[in-house]
């Protein structure tokens, strides 16, 4: 698989995610009440369900006259990857945790995620000192 999903795919799998299985219009509906900014037509979202199925990220069952699909791949797995890929990057960014400073910096840290990085901190101190 492809360690980068791009932006379309990570928005159709947050809604399948959240709520599958779904059938293209459901896929729709999730999308556009998730995502209100994107005005994808209808063959654009039958392209990237395609792409997605071809690349082994949703499977898809024939019920009556339509698809439904569901995600085949958990989001601690699409993380990963992710995680992955942007190790492997190091080279550009010079470490991981410097992008992390610089997204802190330039205010682009979620209160919950600034949360998530202060847990970790006391974790990895703990560890530390055992």
């Amino acid at each position: 698989m492809d360690t980068r999903l791009k932006e379309s795919e990570w928005i159709i799998l947050q809604t399948l995610w959240q709520e599958a299985p779904l059938d293209l219009k459901g896929i729709i509906a999730g999308v556009q009440a998730q995502h209100p900014e994107v005005s994808w037509d209808y063959k654009t979202y039958h392209s990237f369900l395609r792409i997605l199925l071809g690349k082994g990220l949703i499977s898809a069952v024939r019920q009556k006259k339509s698809n439904l699909y569901r995600p085949a791949i958990t989001r601690d797995e699409a993380l990963s990857c992710e995680a992955e890929s942007l190790i492997s990057r190091r080279g550009y960014f010079g470490s991981v945790s410097s992008i992390l400073v610089h997204m802190a910096q330039q205010g682009q840290l979620t209160q919950e995620e600034k949360q998530e990085l202060r847990q970790l901190a006391e974790n990895l101190a703990q560890e530390d000192t055992k």
